[in-house]
């Protein structure tokens, strides 16, 4: 099964993406630092729809935590939306 890892992954953007992939049956990871105004709402609402989707708390600016992720989702795509 394809897997994808969706950094910003709590944005407006995100949320969809991660809700389309999901719902095609590929194994979702998304990372946000959950810092914009509404990322925690739509993170309630997505996980509300797909429990599975693994979320990581991390800020694209913590190299180590984010090669961390990287390496225990080994994702076969990876989707940058984080600003």
């Amino acid at each position: 099964m394809p897997s994808i890892l969706i950094t910003g992954g709590a944005g407006f953007i995100g949320v969809n993406a991660a809700q389309h992939f999901a719902s095609l049956g590929w194994e979702v990871a998304i990372l946000d630092n959950l810092s914009r105004r509404g990322t925690e709402d739509n993170l309630r609402w997505l996980l509300d729809q797909h429990p599975a989707i693994a979320f990581h708390r991390v800020d694209i600016r913590q190299a180590d935590a984010l090669a961390e992720v990287v390496a225990a989702v080994r994702p076969s795509m990876l989707l940058h939306l984080a600003a």
